[in-house]
């Protein structure tokens, strides 16, 4: 008898609240949670920058929170169903746009991130392949623009059954109120705590031989959503280095302080 096994997609929660690409074969939709993205600790000399530095403003305006709509829906036996088919990244948009009219419509801050088709696989312990797969859901992607900058946590993230229901459904979504003008560290100088990891969130593992910084960009990540009803949650200005493996093509984030 052949050794079979169902594999499920798993989510990198942080790569999906950041908003970032993510491999079509190996993560999807589950929990919302206040946990640090992900990083990694040690091999950071392994890193290598694969791109321009960008030019930076010498401040940037930060935002008080007045309130966070946040949203966790779905039932998970029903998000897990193994369906005849599931819409396509091309369809799947309009239809994640006229499902979110229920939960008081797609905000015009919102901007989409990518749509996935999403699989689960049966996979051949034996031979170590995949033998069949079969359709989920879609994944559906939105981030929060600020100022033109990406809110980092600021997310929508949905899954779509064949009929463009949503299955299970992510969101948290910031306004705000008052400013103020805060200084920010230069790319460079981002670029240097991050070779001494000096990063935002604690990260775990190590960045395989061969890593890359392929982009870096100026934003926003938003802390403590989830704690204690978004009361104490903040905004902070952030450097977001996007990181490829050779084991991953797909980049990740990983964040440094932009605060001077």
């Amino acid at each position: 008898m052949v050794a079979g096994l169902i594999l499920t997609s798993c989510l990198i929660l942080g790569i999906a609240i950041i908003g970032l690409s993510m491999n079509t074969q190996n993560q999807a939709i589950v929990l919302p949670a206040e946990v640090a993205l992900p990083g990694m600790q040690g091999q950071f000399e392994s890193l290598t920058l694969n791109t321009d530095l960008p030019k930076s403003p010498s401040s940037i305006q930060v935002y008080s929170i007045k309130s966070i709509d946040m949203i966790q829906d779905g039932n998970g036996d029903v998000s897990m169903t193994i369906r005849k088919s599931i819409p396509s990244a091309s369809k799947a948009p309009a239809l994640a746009e006229k499902s979110l009219e229920k939960y008081g419509g797609l905000p015009k801050d919102a901007q989409l991130v990518d749509a996935l088709p999403r699989y689960q696989y049966k996979y051949n312990l034996t031979t170590n392949s995949v033998e069949e797969k079969y359709p989920w859901q879609t994944q559906v992607r939105y981030i929060q623009i600020l100022d033109g900058f990406p809110v980092i946590g600021a997310t929508i993230n949905l899954g779509l059954g064949e009929n463009g229901e949503i299955t299970s459904l992510v969101k948290a979504w910031p306004t705000y109120e008052s400013r103020k003008e805060v200084k920010i560290i230069s790319a460079e100088k981002a670029y240097e705590k991050l070779k001494v990891r000096d990063t935002t969130e604690k990260l775990q593992g190590n960045l395989p031989e061969g890593s890359k910084v392929t982009e870096v960009k100026l934003g926003y990540r938003l802390f403590d959503a989830w704690n204690s009803d978004a009361k104490d949650a903040y905004l902070k200005p952030v450097w977001i280095f996007s990181v490829t493996s050779p084991l991953d093509p797909e980049p990740f984030p990983i964040m440094v302080d932009a605060t001077a």
